[in-house]
């Protein structure tokens, strides 16, 4: 909501927050009773109601009747049961689920992108995928934005270009589509890394050599 400026804040910042935070649950229970966030923690949500939850520290008091004397919103009926459940761990399991699905994402789009640069193409393949990652392929030899100019097509094929890049161990000339281009380009940096590795590792022993002579 944005008709108000303290609305609109929140509105940004939970936006914010989700954009940079993709995993994080879109939805948190709140507690019956302390109406708090239950992200961790054991969470009790109730058998017979749908859409009831208590937090670790309310549980107990609630489910005696122990609160029930203070304030009526504390009241639920005894007879309901409740099943724990360990928030902690299914943070973990779905952070391990979200990781374990992009590993396969990106599994299927390099088979994609080894097929499509092998492949003839149509009428002899049939398959839209392979047509689609053909089209990606004369689209980053044809932009005239490119990835330097903000072209975000061109980022996200050469990310996975360069992603397979990484992992191809073919000798000579590879049949994909500027992956010798970007081999090399890697050859050069990691070739440029060591020769900076190395003045830095000759200035620092010249330093200590020195200093030893200095101190003697």
């Amino acid at each position: 909501q944005f008709d108000e400026l303290r609305r609109a804040k929140h509105s940004t910042m939970m936006i914010l927050f989700h954009l940079h935070n993709p995993n994080a649950p879109k939805f948190v229970q709140q507690c019956g009773a302390c109406y708090r966030e239950i992200t961790c923690g054991t969470k009790f949500h109730c058998n017979q109601c749908s859409n009831f939850d208590l937090c670790g520290d309310c549980y107990r008091p609630v489910t005696t009747g122990l609160w029930a004397q203070r304030d009526a919103r504390f009241s639920h009926d005894r007879s309901h049961t409740f099943r724990p459940f360990n928030m902690d761990k299914e943070k973990r399991a779905g952070s391990q689920r979200s990781r374990e699905e992009r590993a396969r994402a990106i599994k299927m789009h390099l088979e994609l992108l080894a097929h499509a640069a092998t492949c003839p193409g149509a009428p002899v393949c049939t398959l839209n995928n392979c047509s689609r990652m053909k089209k990606l392929f004369e689209h980053v030899r044809s932009c005239d934005v490119t990835y330097k100019r903000g072209c975000k097509v061109c980022a996200r094929l050469l990310a996975l270009l360069s992603m397979h890049a990484r992992m191809c161990n073919t000798r000579g000339s590879c049949a994909i589509p500027f992956c010798d281009r970007i081999r090399e380009r890697n050859r050069r940096l990691r070739k440029q890394q060591q020769l900076m590795d190395d003045r830095r590792r000759v200035a620092q022993n010249e330093l200590y050599r020195r200093r030893a002579a200095g101190g003697s």
